[in-house]
């Protein structure tokens, strides 16, 4: 995966065009996700991003901040906004690493900056 591919990846995540960026995950992706454990196969994923997007006010707002690719990895750092009724809003600094195989994401790992304040939120 190549610059401009992962740009493009983090760009469709920023606009919420979910059906772009899950065209890029393999079928078999594993995804790390803190609070939550691991999120098996793209169906997985992608039940994981509705049922967090339902629980906030008006969805999760992501801002591309910067993107870095190696050879077989892309990391692409976020800032995440989110409002949710009686909670403290979501203000998360994020790291998205992704393991490339064959050109597809193959496993991700969520890095939150602010852990704890990230929990709160969705608890």
């Amino acid at each position: 995966m190549d610059r401009n591919q992962a740009m493009t990846i983090g760009e469709a995540m920023a606009e919420g065009r979910w059906t772009e960026v899950l065209a890029q995950v393999s079928p078999n992706v594993t995804a790390h996700i803190p609070a939550v454990g691991r999120v098996e196969g793209v169906d997985g994923l992608a039940t994981f991003l509705l049922e967090t997007g339902a629980k906030t006010d008006d969805g999760e707002h992501f801002e591309l901040l910067d993107t870095l690719v190696g050879q077989h990895f892309v990391a692409l750092y976020f800032r995440i906004t989110a409002q949710r009724s009686g909670r403290t809003p979501l203000d998360n600094l994020t790291i998205h690493l992704a393991r490339v195989e064959d050109d597809q994401i193959a496993e991700i790992w969520f890095h939150n900056f602010d852990s704890p304040a990230v929990a709160e939120f969705w608890a």
